[in-house]
């Protein structure tokens, strides 16, 4: 059957058959259109379709949500940033995730905690950052002087004091 793909202004009719995947549909219109997609670790790029004002799975088959001859799919093209880092908070025991950009990662510990604050609600006073290793990470100090990169979990324990 001919359905009608709208993607960025352009029009295209594409045949397909009725047991389509929508996951087989993207491909013909990646191909077609030369859309580059990715996924690495600061992200995602890729393509979702709607019909009807809804966005559709890739599983499903056209004609089981109502996609018959000459109906027109609008195609767009999705981008997701991933997180840089997620602090463990060991006290509400939560992920936070922290959605700078990677020069976050050359920075300061004591940036990093200022962040981590503000998102908690904690005062840098009352608690401390450590390693996954469980190093505790001094404000003085980058974060690539611990071996931080993009997607580690840094741990937010409560400060302990000595004494």
């Amino acid at each position: 059957m001919r359905i009608f793909i709208a993607f960025e202004g352009s029009f295209e009719p594409f045949e397909v058959s009725t047991d389509e995947t929508v996951e087989a549909v993207k491909l013909m219109i990646k191909d077609y259109f030369h859309i580059p997609l990715s996924e690495d670790e600061q992200g995602r790029r890729y393509l979702e379709l709607t019909y009807a004002g809804a966005a559709l799975e890739d599983s499903w088959n056209l004609a089981d949500v109502g996609i018959s001859f000459c109906s027109t799919l609008k195609c767009f093209v999705k981008e997701e940033d991933k997180p840089t880092l997620y602090v463990f908070n060991a006290v509400t025991q939560e992920m936070m995730p922290i959605m700078e950009s990677t020069s976050l990662l050359g920075k300061k510990v004591s940036q990093l905690r200022t962040l981590v604050a503000l998102r908690c609600g904690f005062p840098v006073s009352v608690f401390c950052l450590r390693t996954p290793r469980g190093l505790e990470m001094y404000d003085c100090n980058t974060l690539r002087d611990y071996q931080t990169d993009i997607g580690t979990s840094p741990t937010l324990d409560p400060a302990t004091t000595q004494h």
